[in-house]
């Protein structure tokens, strides 16, 4: 089930070693300094640790310039790289909740790009952001939508 953190075993090549959380904000300092505040946390100018994950911030190089609409979050201006220690599932997966509603508390937009979004509240935050309308006439599924703009975006690096 969606959103439902204990009911559903882990794909076969589901990683949980790391996720990417996009965030709509300038400064990838700023947006640490704001979410250590938001949890309590204490961590240094660029980074912070949540439970067996490190939160590193970033700017993201794939970052326009432009004011980018919710389902273009690759080019949102800060990255969150999360990187988990050797941990059980359950304790990565709720370190990076912890770390996305935090930032939803804060008034920031963001979304998880990772192998475990299924897991996280609102699917990653992908729920809490309307898709663009499909041509008429168009079957695309929520999943492959998001799978093929990653893979897009990949192929540019």
């Amino acid at each position: 089930m969606v959103g439902d953190r204990t009911s559903s075993a882990p794909a076969p090549d589901c990683s949980y070693a790391d996720a990417a959380v996009y965030v709509d904000a300038e400064g990838s300092s700023r947006v640490i300094a704001r979410l250590q505040d938001l949890m309590g946390v204490q961590g240094a100018e660029q980074h912070l640790t949540v439970g067996p994950v490190r939160v590193y911030g970033a700017r993201n190089g794939h970052a326009t310039g432009r004011k980018a609409h919710p389902f273009d979050f690759l080019e949102w201006p800060t990255v969150l790289e999360c990187e988990a220690s050797a941990a059980p599932a359950a304790d990565v997966v709720e370190a990076v909740a912890a770390v996305l509603e935090a930032l939803w508390r804060g008034g920031f937009k963001a979304l998880a790009a990772c192998d475990f979004e299924d897991e996280l509240p609102a699917c990653g935050g992908i729920a809490r952001y309307p898709l663009p309308p499909a041509p008429e006439g168009a079957r695309v599924s929520l999943g492959s939508w998001w799978r093929n703009l990653l893979f897009l975006r990949k192929r540019e690096d």
